[in-house]
C-alpha cells in the first residue's frame, strides 16, 4: 500500500497536490531563510501575558486592572474582558483587581521568551464592603477557573465538543462530530437528530448567525460542509432565552470559527490516509473536468445549453406530436453518459493558518486577525444492497438469494469528494468598544455515482434466482457543487452604563447539481451472463429507465441584530440585568428543477431501440432524434421552479436576576412577527388546476399565524462552587421553508423517490427542562437530566402508500420525553501517590428518548356550504387511530471514551452506538423503516515532537466496519379487526419495531475502515 502511495504523487492529482503542499511548506522556507533572528522579531523578544477575566456569572468583565505586583507594567481587561501585555522573560506575581470585588493575586507565573503564558481569571463580589479582600492562588490551578466559570454558569443548558476534543478524533469536519455530543445522533454524518427531534426541527448558526436550509427538498443544514481545521467548538443549545436568533425544537447548534488570537502563531498541517475498500480499487466515474479536484466545473458536466417545455408528449396518455423545435432541443443535449473506470487515490488534507495580534500605544487597545486555509479530498467506495422500490423481492426469494455470490439489489457507491475552506477575521478591542469583522467561505464537490445491480419483479420473463445473473441495473450520479459563503460586521460597546451589541450578516448558499443521469439497463440474457443495454419507454412513470436531471438553489439572508443591557443593581445577592433587543432577517431564495425524460417518439421508435440493445454513449449523435426515433421529453411539471421571500422581526425584553446570591432566574418574552411569500405557493397551485371559478380556500386550521408572543424562563440554583440545579420553560416558534410550501416536485436521490410540499403552518414548541450538573475539577463534569416537549402541529415527511412520492404533512401534535447523563472525570482521585493517574480520562454520554404523535390522512377537499357557494372548498382532515413515534427519532444514544495525555504521548478511543432510528414514515404503519443500531469505534494516537511545537496524529475510523442496515417489520403487524381496516394495525403478540428474526431488510452498507496520518507543526 505504501507503494502504491508514492507512486500516485506522479499522478495528475498530486501534481496539483505538490502545489498545495509548496503553499503550505512556503512559511518555512522563509522562516529558515530568515535565521534565527526571525523568531524574535515575529512573536517579540519577550514574552507575553493574556488571557480574560469574567465574573461569578461568566460574563466578561471589562475595565479590570490586571498587573504585576511591584510594578508599574500592566494592562486593563478590554470590553469582551480580554488582556495582554509584554513582559520579560521571568517569575511574577499577578495581581486582578476592581472595586467592589475580591482582588485576586496568581503566583508563580513563568514567562518565557517568546512564548505566551495564558490566564483566565473569575472574580468574585466581596461580601464585606469595609475591607480589602485579596485572595491569593497558585497559577496552575487559576488559568482555568474563568473558562470552567463560562460553562457552569451558561444562561441555558447545553452541551458541547471543543476543538481540542474534536482533534483527538478522525472527524474531519463538523457533521461528524456532532454524534459525539450528548442527546445527538446524525443521518448520513451530515444531518442533525437533536433528542430524538429531526434535523428540520434543529437549527445551525456559524458565529451566532443563523445557517439557512442546504438541502433542496428537505429542511436542514449539511454539517459536512464545515470543516473541523476552521472551527473552535461547537456548543449545542437545548434551551431558550428570548435573544437567541432564532427558534427551535430539538437543538441550537452553534458553530464558532477561530478568534482574533492571544498570542501570534503560524500552524500548517498535512495529512493522507486510507480506506481499507476503497484505495487502490477501481473507481467508476463520469468524465472528470480538469478542475474536479478543486471543487468547480469546467463545463464537462453542461447538460444543454437552454430548457423548454416541449410540444409533444410520448404517453400513450397524451400522446401530443413532436415538432422539430423538440428535436432541436434534444440535439443540443451534451452526452454525458459513458462511464470511466479510475483507481481511488489516498485521502489528501492540508491546512494552513496564520494569527497576529498588536498592542495598540494604549495597553488595552488591541487590534488583531486570523487566517486559515484548508483543503481535503477523499474518494470512498461504500458497498451496498438496496432492496426498495424495483428490487423489492418477496421474502421467499430473499432466502433464496441469502446464499447467493451477487446478492439481489448489490452494487457500490463511488464518492470523489472534494472540501475547501478560508476564514478571515479580523478585530479591534479596547477598554469599551470592541468591532469585529467576521468572514467565512467553504466548499464542497461531491459526486456519489451509485451502481446496483437487481431482479425487476414487475417485468415478466425474469429470471429470479442466484443461479441467474441480474436482471436489471441501474446507474444514479448526483454530481453537486455546495458553497457557503458568510461576511458579518458586530460590535459591542460600553456607553456609560449601557452595554450596545449589534451586528449584521450576509449569508449565501449556491447549490448545484449538474447533468444527473438516471439510467436503467435490461438483461435479456440471465442464463449466459452480464449483458446489459439501455431502453426506453414512453410511459416511464418515474426518472427510470433514463432522464436527467439539472438543480440550482440560491438563498441569500441578511440578518441582523441590536440589544441594549445594564445593571439595574450592580452588586450584592440581588444582581441583576436588564436587557432589550431586536432581531430581524430577510430571506430571497430561487430554486429550480429540471427533468428531461429520454422518451420514444413511436412505440416502434421504442421497440427498435429497445431490440437494438445498445448503451446510448455507443450510438449517441444527432442522428439518435428526430421522427420515428427518441427525444428529451420535457413536462410542465418537468420545468420545476419557484421564488419565494420571507421577512421577520422579533423585539424581546430580558432580566438576569439573582436571588440572595444562589438562585438565578433568566427569563423574558419574544414577540415574533414571520411572513412567507412564495410565488405559485400550494393553495395558488392547486386552485390553478381547478376550472374557473371553484377556489379553495386555507381553513383556520391551514392559516399560519403572523404574529406569536413566546415566554421563556431559565432557573439556575447552585448548592456549592460547583454543582448547579437547573429548570427552564419556553415556547418556541419553527418556520416553514420554501420547498415545504411548494408543490414543485424535486427528486431525492437518498430516497429514490419525488418530494413535494404542500399547504402546511408553523410548528410550536413548548418544552420543559431539568438538570443537576457537578463540576468537581478542571475538565471535569457530572450531570443528569429530563425533558419533556409537547409540539403543536408538527411537520413531517410522509411516503405516499406505493408510490414514489414524499409529501410534508402537519400532524395534529407530538410529545417527546427523555433522560440524559454525562460523565467526564480524571483518574486521578483513585490514589493520590500516582500523578500519572490525572492524566487519563475516561468520559461517556447516553441519553433515553420516547416520543407519540397524533397523525392526520392526506386531507380532501369538501364544500364549505354546498347550499349558498358550492364553489368555495375548503381542507378536511380525519385523525389518525394509532400514534407512533416521531419521523427521526432514536431511542437509546451512547458515546463512551478514555484518553491519555501524557508530555509525550497521548491515546484516546472514542465508541459511538446508535439505537434504532425512525428513517422513512409512510402511510403504513407496517411499511415505516427504520435504521438499525449501529456502532462504530476510533482509535487515535498521537505524539508531541519538537519540543511541542510539532504533533504527529495516528487515527483508525470505523475500527470494525459494522454494517449499517435499514428494515421494516411489515411481518410483525396484524389488522386489529380484519372486517374494518380503518381501525389500523397493531404489533403481534410478542412482536416490537426492533429488528427480529422475520423483519425485512430493505438497505445495507458497509463504509470500511479508514487509516489516517497527519502532521502539524505550530511557529
Amino acid at each position: 500500500m505504501l507503494f502504491f502511495y508514492f507512486q500516485s504523487l506522479l499522478t495528475k492529482f498530486n501534481k496539483q497536490a505538490v502545489v498545495l503542499a509548496a503553499v503550505v511548506m512556503l512559511p518555512l522556507c522563509v522562516l529558515g531563510s530568515a535565521g534565527e533572528n526571525f523568531g524574535a522579531a515575529f512573536f517579540q523578544a519577550n514574552g507575553r501575558i493574556a488571557g480574560s477575566v469574567v465574573d461569578e456569572k461568566g460574563v466578561s468583565f471589562p475595565g479590570a486592572t490586571v498587573k504585576i505586583v511591584g510594578q508599574t507594567t500592566g494592562a486593563q481587561t478590554s470590553i469582551d474582558g480580554t488582556f495582554s501585555f509584554s513582559m520579560k522573560p521571568g517569575t511574577y506575581v499577578v495581581e486582578i483587581s476592581f472595586i467592589s470585588y475580591e482582588t485576586k493575586r496568581i503566583t508563580d507565573v513563568v514567562v518565557k521568551a517568546g512564548e505566551v503564558t495564558s490566564l483566565n481569571i473569575a472574580l468574585k463580589p466581596q461580601t464585606n464592603n469595609l475591607k480589602e479582600v485579596v485572595i491569593t492562588s497558585s497559577y496552575n490551578k487559576s488559568s482555568t477557573e474563568g473558562l470552567y466559570s463560562k460553562q457552569k454558569n451558561s444562561a441555558t443548558i447545553t452541551n458541547g465538543i471543543s476543538a481540542e476534543q474534536i482533534a483527538k478524533t478522525p472527524d474531519v469536519n463538523v457533521g461528524q462530530s456532532l454524534k459525539r455530543i450528548s442527546g445527538l445522533s446524525t443521518f448520513d454524518n451530515k444531518y442533525v437528530i437533536v433528542r430524538g427531534i429531526s434535523e428540520r426541527y434543529n437549527v445551525a448558526t456559524l458565529d451566532g448567525t443563523p445557517l439557512p436550509s442546504t438541502d433542496y427538498s428537505r429542511r436542514n443544514f449539511s454539517f459536512d460542509l464545515i470543516p473541523s481545521e476552521m472551527i473552535e467548538g461547537v456548543t449545542v443549545v437545548k434551551t431558550v432565552t428570548p435573544d437567541l436568533p432564532v427558534g427551535f425544537a430539538g437543538g441550537l447548534v452553534q458553530v464558532n470559527t477561530r478568534d482574533i488570537p492571544t498570542k501570534n502563531f503560524v500552524n500548517f498541517s498535512v495529512g493522507t490516509g486510507i480506506n481499507d475498500q476503497s484505495t487502490g480499487k477501481d473507481f467508476l466515474s463520469t468524465k472528470r473536468g480538469k478542475y474536479d479536484y478543486w471543487g468547480f466545473d469546467d463545463g464537462t458536466r453542461k447538460m444543454a445549453g437552454y430548457f423548454r417545455v416541449t410540444d409533444g408528449n410520448a404517453s400513450s396518455g397524451n400522446n401530443a406530436e413532436f415538432t422539430e423545435q423538440d428535436f432541436a432541443f434534444s440535439r443540443q443535449f451534451t452526452n454525458n453518459w459513458n462511464l470511466y473506470r479510475y483507481k481511488a487515490n489516498p485521502n489528501r488534507n492540508y491546512t494552513l493558518s496564520l494569527g497576529q495580534s498588536y498592542n495598540l500605544k494604549n495597553p488595552s487597545e488591541r487590534i488583531g486577525f486570523i487566517a486559515s486555509v484548508n483543503y481535503r479530498n477523499t474518494q470512498t467506495i461504500t458497498e451496498i444492497l438496496n432492496k426498495r422500490d424495483l428490487f423489492l423481492i418477496t421474502p421467499e426469494q430473499n432466502t433464496a438469494f441469502d446464499q447467493a455470490r451477487v446478492p439481489a439489489g448489490s452494487g457500490k457507491v463511488y464518492n470523489f469528494n472534494t472540501t475547501f475552506g478560508g476564514i478571515l477575521n479580523l478585530g479591534y478591542r479596547s477598554k469599551k468598544n470592541q468591532i469585529s469583522l467576521r468572514n467565512s467561505y467553504s466548499r464542497i464537490f461531491s459526486n456519489p455515482l451509485t451502481d446496483v445491480f437487481g431482479y425487476d419483479n414487475d417485468r415478466g420473463g425474469v429470471f429470479i434466482g442466484p443461479q441467474y445473473a441480474p436482471s436489471t441495473e441501474r446507474i444514479v450520479t448526483e454530481p453537486d457543487f455546495l458553497s457557503l459563503l458568510q461576511n458579518k460586521l458586530q460590535g459591542e460597546h460600553q456607553l456609560g452604563t449601557v452595554k450596545v451589541n449589534w451586528d449584521i450578516s450576509r449569508t449565501t448558499i449556491d447549490r448545484q447539481r449538474k447533468d444527473m443521469l438516471r439510467r436503467q439497463l435490461e438483461n435479456d440474457n440471465q442464463q449466459y451472463g452480464s449483458y446489459f443495454h439501455d431502453i426506453v419507454d414512453a410511459d416511464g412513470a418515474t426518472v427510470f429507465p433514463a432522464s436527467r436531471q439539472t438543480f440550482n438553489l440560491k438563498q441569500t439572508d441578511y440578518n441582523w441584530m441590536t440589544s441594549a443591557s445594564r445593571y439595574i443593581i450592580k452588586e450584592g445577592d440581588f444582581a441583576n440585568i436588564l436587557k432589550i433587543g431586536y432581531i430581524g432577517f430577510s430571506k430571497k431564495q430561487e430554486n429550480s428543477f429540471i427533468t428531461a425524460y429520454l422518451r420514444p417518439t413511436t412505440a416502434a421508435a421504442a421497440a427498435e431501440f429497445n431490440s437494438s440493445k445498445f448503451q446510448l454513449e455507443d450510438v449517441y449523435n444527432d442522428e439518435l432524434f428526430g421522427p420515428g426515433k427518441l427525444v428529451y421529453q420535457v413536462d410542465p411539471f418537468g420545468l420545476n421552479e419557484y421564488q419565494g421571500t420571507s421577512k421577520f422581526h422579533a423585539g424581546y425584553a430580558m432580566l438576569d436576576q439573582k436571588f440572595w446570591g444562589r438562585l438565578r432566574f433568566i427569563g423574558g418574552l419574544r414577540v415574533e412577527y414571520f411572513k412567507l411569500f412564495l410565488i405559485d405557493d400550494a393553495i395558488s397551485s392547486v386552485n390553478s388546476l381547478f376550472q374557473p371559478g371553484v377556489k379553495l380556500v386555507p381553513s383556520e386550521r391551514d392559516r399560519d399565524k403572523e404574529w406569536q408572543f413566546l415566554p421563556s424562563a431559565n432557573l439556575t440554583y447552585s448548592l456549592t462552587d460547583e454543582i448547579n440545579l437547573r429548570a427552564a420553560y419556553s415556547q418556541s416558534m419553527v418556520r416553514p421553508e420554501f420547498n415545504e410550501r411548494s408543490l414543485s416536485s424535486n427528486f431525492n436521490a437518498d430516497l429514490q423517490a419525488d418530494v413535494t410540499g404542500s399547504i402546511v403552518v408553523s410548528t410550536k414548541t413548548s418544552s420543559y427542562d431539568f438538570r443537576a450538573e457537578w463540576f468537581p475539577g478542571s475538565g471535569e463534569v457530572l450531570s443528569v437530566g429530563a425533558f419533556y416537549k409537547y409540539l403543536d402541529r408538527p411537520l413531517e415527511l410522509v411516503r405516499q402508500n406505493a408510490q414514489a412520492l414524499y409529501i410534508y404533512n402537519n400532524s395534529n401534535w407530538a410529545k417527546s420525553y427523555g433522560l440524559e447523563a454525562e460523565v467526564r472525570k480524571k483518574l486521578g482521585f483513585i490514589n493520590d501517590d500516582l500523578p500519572i493517574l490525572q492524566q487519563f480520562t475516561v468520559f461517556s454520554n447516553v441519553t433515553f428518548l420516547r416520543s407519540k404523535v397524533e397523525a392526520v390522512y392526506s386531507p380532501r377537499a369538501v364544500q364549505i356550504d354546498p347550499e349558498n357557494d358550492p364553489l368555495l372548498y375548503q381542507l378536511q382532515y380525519e385523525t389518525d387511530r394509532q400514534t407512533r413515534p416521531l419521523y427521526g427519532q432514536t431511542p437509546f444514544l451512547l458515546n463512551a471514551g478514555f484518553e491519555y495525555n501524557g508530555e509525550i504521548f497521548g491515546l484516546n478511543i472514542v465508541h459511538n452506538h446508535s439505537g434504532r432510528k425512525f428513517f422513512i414514515l409512510t402511510n403504513n404503519i407496517s411499511l415505516n423503516e427504520y435504521e438499525a443500531p449501529y456502532d462504530q469505534t476510533d482509535i487515535q494516537l498521537n505524539a508531541n515532537v519538537f519540543r511541542k511545537k510539532g504533533k504527529i496524529r495516528f487515527n483508525l475510523g470505523n475500527l470494525f466496519n459494522n454494517v449499517n442496515f435499514f428494515y421494516n417489520s411489515q411481518n410483525s403487524y396484524d389488522y386489529i379487526d380484519p372486517a374494518d381496516p380503518t381501525k389500523g394495525q397493531a404489533l403481534r403478540p410478542g412482536f416490537t419495531d426492533n429488528y427480529e428474526k422475520g423483519d425485512f431488510i430493505t438497505f445495507r452498507r458497509k463504509y470500511g475502515r479508514t487509516f489516517t496520518m497527519s502532521f502539524s507543526y505550530t511557529f
